[in-house]
């Protein structure tokens, strides 16, 4: 299983370092925590984590994964020793159709097959800490998620990530509804769980228009469109995802704090565009689906949300 690569190497050290590996790879792809918690006798530590884990940490860490992928497997590629430090290259494969990832609001049942490497430091023929290493940008896509880049939170601006569902319906708005709550991070993947069976309940709802959330921090809004506060009301009344929802806040205690409002528009301005062909700006008025350019050009008003 294991290439040994150090001529120097006394043998009976390269033994012991690589039995230590052999037992750590083993435990992984047993998928047994607490078997890689035993052979790590120091601590882990990869890109995913913010500081090295050990012990009924790590056991957990190992188990969490191995239940989003059920058919987990590190598949060997080789190990090379230098003195008392393993290095192993390996392929980590595997199908998302367990528990959700962190962040994920279901389980993405989409297949990995990520090269990475470990950095395996022994001490008498036994694992004291491990390194690993492995590209955390293809790791998201694989499973068919973006990579966001955002800027670092500077007081009083924290940034974080949104969401637009754009049905192309470009009816202008009669009315807004505000809502905001406060979750804990444990708590975000059943927040996008039940807002993501809401708003796929209203997209045939003839009350709605348009929908943008934001999430950023602790803190989750969500911004939708309606023809009117009346008809937004009665969509949202006979929406049972959003009953489920308000019963698991107001009976359950699920979230820190909140708020729900709709407001009414005070004035709604003409949208602006870009005419395709001589780039001029053209006003297109409230509740007008196209308008003609000096050009002669054709130009549509876009959805308001």
């Amino acid at each position: 299983m294991t290439d040994l690569t150090d001529t120097a190497l006394p043998p009976q050290r390269a033994a012991g370092a690589i039995a230590a590996v052999d037992a750590y790879l083993a435990g992984w792809n047993a998928h047994d925590g607490a078997a890689v918690a035993a052979v790590v006798g120091g601590s882990y530590l990869d890109p995913t984590l913010p500081a090295p884990i050990s012990g009924a940490d790590l056991a957990a860490y190992v188990d969490g994964l191995c239940a989003a992928f059920p058919d987990l497997v590190f598949a060997h590629v080789a190990t090379h020793v230098a003195g008392d430090v393993a290095t192993v290259q390996w392929r980590m494969q595997g199908t998302n159709s367990g528990t959700p990832l962190p962040g994920a609001p279901a389980a993405t049942h989409t297949s990995i097959d990520l090269a990475g490497l470990d950095v395996i430091s022994t001490t008498h023929g036994q694992v004291d800490t491990v390194v690993g290493y492995f590209d955390q940008k293809a790791f998201i896509e694989q499973l068919g998620f973006q990579t966001i880049v955002a800027p670092k939170d500077e007081w009083p601006v924290t940034f974080g990530i949104a969401t637009r569902v754009d049905l192309g319906n470009v009816t202008s708005p009669g009315a807004l509804s505000m809502t905001w709550i406060e979750v804990d991070e444990a708590d975000q993947s059943e927040l996008q769980r039940r807002t993501t069976e809401i708003v796929t309940a209203l997209a045939s709802d003839p009350a709605f228009i348009g929908f943008q959330s934001t999430g950023t921090g602790n803190r989750n809004l969500t911004l939708t469109a309606w023809t009117s506060p009346e008809a937004a009301e009665a969509a949202l009344a006979r929406n049972a995802p959003h009953t489920a929802a308000m019963d698991r806040v107001l009976s359950e205690g699920f979230g820190a704090r909140g708020f729900t409002s709709i407001w009414q528009p005070f004035r709604l301005n003409s949208q602006f565009a870009t005419c395709p062909d001589c780039l001029a700006y053209v006003s297109l008025a409230p509740a007008v689906a196209t308008a003609t350019c000096g050009c002669g050009a054709e130009v549509t008003v876009a959805p308001y949300l």
